[in-house]
């Protein structure tokens, strides 16, 4: 399986960004071209052997080659404006001086390789009681392969390749019915072990870096559950507990050690039921409510730290803890099914993500809202 990306672009034209170099008040930006072509290849089995009538285990193994490259990259600053001439000032990829410092050379490119090989596996338990109750035990080894910091486009330094990442990932949990098969019910307990998971941190410029965080932990719990009380009414809900935190990361020269995961939400939890307001034979009515609550998170790895000697105030890149109301309607007569949706019934205002742009090239945070009250239907006919 092979990954070609061709990216000729020219950057845009932002005076606080090439004003650092050509001064202020001028105005100018970076061209910038690039490929990368990464190749995959792996081979891989898994099986399940019984071991008795109610216990099974399940082996698998997979090896992986990753081969990546990176070629005719080139970046240079220019002077101009948009629509008119912008006459090439200095080379900056490749250049292996002090940015800005390079003689524009329009034959100059730049090139890497990177390669990765990797064993990953599974290994898992599962016991099946007589009621029909499975508990289970696993464990899995993960890998994401290494990457380039394609988007460097100031200097040839911040074209790197970024080491693979890698997990060991430990579950236990279970999955059952009872009472006639009225309560349908799933938990499970899980922990994460990460060694240079990739993460991304914002530098002015604004350019985002793909960076290694040395160690990383996350383990957390969550259950599910659905109970049928009657014919007509059924509730479900469900909850889980997360806790993930760098156990060592160190960005723009800030230690993070102990600080959450971004986009990682301590709480969530979901609640809601099915309510047939009529029925006759196949047809009927059936109105769905929930409610769903997730507690806050953060959207950069800094949290409510900043960046040593930025102008950075990240306690504003996070998002509160907030509920959504959600409501849904289906309507079946004959061959014909039409839902109505209302999501987000009460248009709770959230952010999405949110990065902090301060520094030499942008005053200010960006953060993008979530999606709003939203509406909708569909029909479905049934042959």
């Amino acid at each position: 399986m092979g990954l070609i990306v061709d990216r000729p672009e020219p950057r845009a034209l932002l005076r606080s960004v090439a004003g650092q170099a050509l001064g202020p008040g001028v105005n100018g930006g970076f061209f910038q071209h690039y490929r990368q072509i990464r190749r995959s290849y792996a081979v891989f089995v898994q099986g399940d052997y019984d071991l008795t009538d109610r216990l099974t285990l399940t082996l698998g193994a997979r090896y992986t080659w990753d081969r990546s490259q990176y070629r005719d990259g080139q970046a240079y600053l220019f002077t101009g404006d948009v629509g008119g001439p912008q006459p090439p000032l200095a080379t900056t990829v490749p250049c292996p001086d002090v940015p800005g410092t390079c003689a524009y050379d329009p034959n100059a490119r730049f090139a890497l390789d990177g390669r990765n090989n990797a064993l990953t596996g599974r290994v898992s338990l599962s016991y099946t009681f007589e009621g029909g109750t499975l508990v289970y035990a696993s464990y899995n080894r993960g890998y994401r392969s290494g990457a380039f910091n394609g988007g460097g486009y100031t200097s040839s330094a911040e074209i790197n390749y970024i080491a693979p990442e890698r997990v060991n990932a430990y579950e236990v949990g279970l999955k059952g019915r009872y009472f006639d098969n009225a309560l349908t019910l799933s938990a499970a307990g899980f922990y994460y072990d990460y060694n240079n998971q990739q993460v991304q941190d914002t530098r002015p410029g604004p350019v985002s870096f793909l960076v290694n965080a040395p160690k990383a932990q996350v383990y957390g719990a969550e259950a599910e559950a659905r109970l049928r009380l009657s014919p007509a009414l059924t509730l479900n809900a469900a909850a889980g507990y997360l806790h993930s935190t760098y156990k060592s990361l160190t960005l723009q020269n800030t230690v993070l050690d102990g600080n959450d995961l971004p986009f990682a939400r301590r709480f969530t939890a979901q609640g809601g039921l099915d309510l047939t307001l009529f029925r006759n034979g196949n047809d009927g009515l059936t109105i769905s409510p929930s409610v769903a609550y997730f507690s806050r998170q953060y959207f950069s790895p800094f949290n409510d730290t900043n960046a040593a000697g930025s102008g950075q105030r990240n306690s504003q890149l996070q998002q509160p803890g907030y509920a959504k109301v959600n409501l849904t309607a289906a309507l079946t007569t004959g061959r014909f099914t039409f839902k109505a949706f209302a999501n987000n019934l009460l248009d709770a205002r959230v952010y999405a993500y949110g990065l902090d742009l301060r520094g030499a090239s942008f005053p200010y945070n960006f953060l993008v809202p979530s999606t709003p009250r939203t509406y909708g239907g569909s029909i479905r006919v049934a042959f």
